[in-house]
């Protein structure tokens, strides 16, 4: 069910809940075994890694807002996955660690690769109401509703970026509308912000901060993915 949602904190309800409405059935499909292959990263060390060239389409549905169920573990839990966001306002660079939370690194690296992002626009800038130090993307509609037409589930938030109850300047988390709801919409820090650790955070901004605090609710985006070279 369409619907833009609140926020919500671990002991307090603020003026709402950072959400997204996430649409859609589907299944947990991780593929354990591939997890355990190889001991997962997990530090943001992009600065310091080689990455290919972007990476193209991979099982890339008929319509790709929409999936049927949540993409196969393709990621190599081994190594790390650099996304750029780019605009006309330039370009933010993340890192995303696999070891932080694999399943949520895998079905963002599928989205992007398949073009998912490509010309949706900010549903979420500080002055959106309620507030906060936080922009949030990632919507089929370019609002704060909808999803690929699969849901996943909640990874526990094990990144340093996430202390003394709050989610540190430049994490990376996907936005949901409850447990296990999670989808394509995501959501970036711009300074600490106080939110209960209910949200998967799997990357970290590591150029590009200053660019994503002028971002604007309706500017559209593009994302494109690199893999770490071994």
């Amino acid at each position: 069910m369409n619907g833009s949602r609140g926020w919500r904190t671990a002991s307090t309800v603020l003026a709402g809940v950072l959400v997204a409405a996430v649409v859609g059935l589907g299944a947990y499909f991780v593929n354990v075994a591939a997890t355990r292959r190889t001991s997962p990263v997990t530090s943001a060390d992009c600065a310091g890694a080689n990455f290919s060239a972007p990476l193209g389409p991979l099982d890339q549905p008929s319509s790709v807002h929409h999936y049927a169920k949540e993409p196969a573990f393709t990621i190599d839990p081994a190594r790390l996955y650099q996304a750029t966001i780019s605009s006309s306002k330039g370009d933010i660079v993340i890192c995303l660690v696999p070891g932080w939370a694999p399943t949520t690194v895998n079905n963002f690296v599928t989205l992007i690769r398949n073009h998912y992002f490509d010309d949706l626009r900010w549903g979420r800038d500080p002055s959106t109401a309620p507030g906060g130090p936080v922009i949030q993307g990632g919507s089929p509609n370019s609002d704060l509703t909808g999803g690929p037409g699969f849901q996943f589930k909640d990874e526990k938030v094990v990144s340093p970026l996430y202390k003394s109850g709050s989610y540190q300047p430049g994490a990376v988390a996907m936005a949901n509308s409850g447990p296990n709801t999670n989808g394509s919409q995501f959501f970036i820090t711009l300074s600490s912000f106080t939110l209960s650790a209910n949200y998967n955070l799997f990357g970290e901004v590591i150029s590009g901060l200053d660019v994503a605090a002028k971002v604007k609710k309706g500017d559209p985006m593009h994302l494109t993915v690199r893999e770490q070279l071994p």
